[in-house]
C-alpha cells in the first residue's frame, strides 16, 4: 500500500475508500430531485409539442435540454454517491464507462458550480409576465400556470353560463376568458376571484393557485392551512378524483396519508406531500417551501379554511 510523507516527516496511509460527507451528499440529493423534475417537465412539453405538431425545431430544442438535464442527473449522481462514501463501480457498469473516468468527467468543483449556477424553480415575476403574454405555446400541463388554468376552466365548464355570457358578467371579452382558462394570458387576481364570485367557488380556495402561478411571495399566518388549501386547489383544478383514484396512481400512499395532507390536522413528512402533490397533477418543487413553512412553524395547526372541498367529497 503506497504512502506519504507529512511534514513532520512521518507518513500515512494512503486512503484506500471514499470519504463521506453528510452535508454535501444533501445538498446532491436535493440537486437530484430538481433537475429530475425539470427533466418531467421538459418531457411532458416534448410530448405536447409531439402531439400538436410543433416545428421540429422546437422538438430539437427539447431533444437538446433533455441531453443536458441527463447529463447534469448523472454527474451529480456521481457525487452523490462518492460524498455518501460508496462505490461507482454500479453506476459506471450502467453508464459504460469505468469508475476513474466517472470521477474524472464529473469532479465535485464542477458539480457544485452546476448546481449553484441552475435557474431558480420559480421565474421572477417579471420576467414570467414577460414570457406568458408572448409565448404562443401551450403551457406544460403541470406548471403552476397551467394548474391555475385547469382550475379556471373546469369553473367555466361547471358554471351555468358560456364562456361568452361569463365574459360579459366580468367585463372582460371571450378571448380574453379563452386565453385565461387556457394558461396562455397571464390572470389578475381581480378577474380571479371575479370569475370565482360568478361561478360560485370561494376564490380563497385558488388563491394559492394564483399566488404560486404569479410568482406572489407566501404570506399567511397559517402556512399549514395554505398548504392544505393549495392541495386541495390542485385537487380541485384535477377535476377533484376520488382517493380511491389519487391512490392507484401512489401505491405508497395510504388513505390516513391521503386525508391529513388535505385537511389535517398534522402536517405529514414531505415524502407524503410529494407523493400527494405528483398525484394531483402538480410540481412538488412548488409544494417544498409551503411544507418547509409549515413544519417550520410551532403554531401550525388545523386549517381554519374549509373551502369548497370537504374531506366527504372524497366519498
Amino acid at each position: 500500500m503506497s504512502t506519504r510523507s507529512h511534514p513532520d516527516g512521518q507518513s500515512a496511509r494512503t486512503r484506500t475508500t471514499p470519504s463521506t460527507n453528510a452535508d454535501r451528499a444533501a445538498r446532491y440529493e436535493q440537486g437530484l430531485r430538481a433537475i429530475a423534475e425539470d427533466l418531467h417537465v421538459v418531457i411532458e412539453s416534448l410530448l405536447l409539442g409531439a402531439h400538436n405538431n410543433v416545428p421540429s425545431v422546437e422538438i430539437a430544442r427539447r431533444s437538446q435540454e433533455i441531453e443536458g438535464l441527463n447529463d447534469e442527473l448523472k454527474g451529480t449522481l456521481v457525487v452523490r454517491e462518492r460524498a455518501l462514501g460508496r462505490p461507482l463501480a454500479g453506476i459506471a457498469d450502467t453508464f459504460g464507462r469505468s469508475e476513474d473516468r466517472l470521477r474524472k468527467k464529473y469532479p465535485f468543483q464542477d458539480i457544485d458550480r452546476c448546481l449553484l449556477d441552475r435557474k431558480p424553480s420559480s421565474t421572477p415575476r417579471q420576467a414570467r409576465k414577460k414570457t406568458i403574454t408572448s409565448s404562443p405555446q401551450q403551457p406544460v400541463w403541470r406548471s403552476p400556470i397551467q394548474r391555475l388554468a385547469a382550475a379556471l376552466s373546469r369553473m367555466v365548464k361547471q358554471s351555468p353560463y358560456s364562456q361568452r355570457e361569463l365574459a360579459r358578467l366580468i367585463g372582460l371579452s371571450p378571448s380574453y376568458i379563452s386565453r385565461m382558462v387556457t394558461g396562455t394570458r397571464r390572470a389578475s387576481w381581480q378577474h380571479v376571484a371575479r370569475m370565482c364570485e360568478v361561478c360560485l367557488v370561494d376564490p380563497e380556495l385558488l388563491r394559492p393557485l394564483w399566488e404560486v402561478a404569479d410568482g406572489v411571495p407566501m404570506k399567511t399566518d397559517d402556512p399549514a392551512g395554505y398548504l392544505r388549501t393549495y392541495l386541495r386547489a390542485l385537487h380541485y383544478a384535477a377535476g377533484s378524483p376520488s382517493e380511491d383514484a389519487v391512490l392507484a396512481s401512489m401505491s405508497a400512499l395510504t388513505v390516513h396519508q391521503l386525508r391529513q395532507a388535505l385537511h389535517g390536522p398534522d402536517v405529514p413528512d414531505w415524502g407524503v406531500i410529494a407523493q400527494v402533490v405528483t398525484a394531483l397533477q402538480g410540481l412538488s418543487r412548488t409544494a417544498r417551501p409551503m411544507w418547509e413553512r409549515a413544519r417550520n412553524t410551532p403554531t401550525a395547526g388545523p386549517d381554519s379554511a374549509t373551502g369548497p372541498l370537504s374531506a366527504e367529497s372524497f366519498g
